[in-house]
């Protein structure tokens, strides 16, 4: 007998609000039951606890000011800790049902241990490291020094974290830099924020990601090539010894195999395609791309997401192979939502292109 639309939905909408009570409700509940066992949360502090995602949320569809995305960072951030030590209590509980496990999961380390997950996943949203990779590169006659970043999200971050960005690739002298969407997240940014790009050393390449689609990515593309930003819009340059070729990025999976072919590859260069997820390498590598160049992913961004992420997008990040091409997907330069990372890294990746036989 089929179930009644009516009853699945209500089934649905019953569904999403005990996932929503038990990741910010049930946390805070469970520490102070350990470190205030005589205090009983009333119902003002459960609306507290409950109210604050959707005031966020409000915030992200109606209000843009500097103060109003401060705010929103917070109500992000907050959003994060309390999924993450949902996480972390749901496993510490589950061991303690184990007999051995009781003895040595108590209640005396969980405190201990959800602030050093939760205060190490805060502190390394702010590390920024350089991953360097190494790709032979037939056709060039000398190596070139490539730097990607990708999903810095400003918007989530602040326009001084596109700065330390910047200053960052600065340093690894590039010969040019490479980036592959997400760099924005918010509509209505001050026009200021891109002002950072400008002071890039190198030849810049960018091509839309998905937030830039649902911001306004014409808007924004006129802003970057305000700065000197080159924008490829399914599209190709020639840069020196290499082809840069653009794609849009698109929900669909079949945008790399549907677009590429209406792009013109040139064998005599050495080619890159940027498109800003990991879909459709195959078919890149079978129009003869050298190296694709993604992102998208985060790698995760926040354990146990990588897990769930994975499942879209196998090639979840770093250096992959097929057919003599090499896509590499980059976890991310930023963060978006909570300024958080556990089990993955803020990174900008330096790729050194080296000559095959001399060229």
């Amino acid at each position: 007998m089929p179930v009644p639309p009516l009853l699945k939905q209500s089934a649905r909408g019953l569904g999403l609000i005990g996932v929503y009570f038990a990741i910010f409700a049930y946390p805070p509940f469970r520490v102070s039951g350990v470190l205030w066992p005589d205090w009983s949360p009333g119902s003002l502090e459960l609306g507290f606890l409950l109210s604050g995602p959707a005031i966020g949320w409000l915030i992200h569809q109606r209000w843009r000011n500097r103060w109003t995305r401060g705010l929103l960072r917070l109500t992000y951030t907050w959003v994060g800790i309390a999924f993450l030590a949902f996480s972390v209590i749901v496993l510490w509980d589950v061991l303690c049902l184990i007999p051995a496990g009781a003895r040595v999961f108590n209640d005396s380390l969980l405190i201990t241990c959800l602030t050093a997950t939760i205060g190490y996943a805060l502190m390394s949203a702010h590390r920024l490291a350089v991953r360097r990779v190494r790709v032979n590169a037939p056709g060039l006659s000398e190596p070139i020094r490539v730097v990607q970043i990708s999903d810095v999200h400003v918007g989530s971050r602040t326009t001084a974290f596109l700065r330390r960005v910047v200053a960052k690739v600065n340093r690894l002298r590039p010969d040019i830099v490479l980036i592959t969407g997400d760099l924005v997240d918010l509509r209505a940014l001050p026009a200021d924020i891109y002002t950072p790009l400008g002071s890039l050393d190198a030849p810049v390449y960018f091509v839309i990601g998905n937030h830039e689609r649902y911001i306004g990515a014409d808007e924004v593309c006129a802003k970057l090539e305000e700065k000197g930003v080159r924008v490829l819009r399914n599209a190709s340059a020639i840069e020196g010894e290499l082809q840069l070729i653009g794609i849009d990025d698109a929900e669909v999976r079949d945008q790399v195999p549907r677009i590429l072919p209406t792009l013109p590859v040139d064998p005599e260069k050495f080619s890159i395609l940027l498109y800003h997820r990991p879909d459709g390498f195959e078919a890149a590598s079978e129009h003869g791309i050298h190296l694709m160049l993604c992102g998208h992913t985060h790698n995760g961004q926040i354990l146990p997401f990588n897990y769930l992420v994975r499942r879209v997008f196998p090639r979840i990040c770093g250096r992959y192979e097929h057919g003599g091409s090499v896509l590499y997907v980059s976890p991310g330069t930023g963060t978006w939502g909570p300024l958080m990372r556990l089990g993955s890294t803020n990174e900008v990746t330096e790729l050194e292109l080296l000559p095959v036989d001399g060229g």
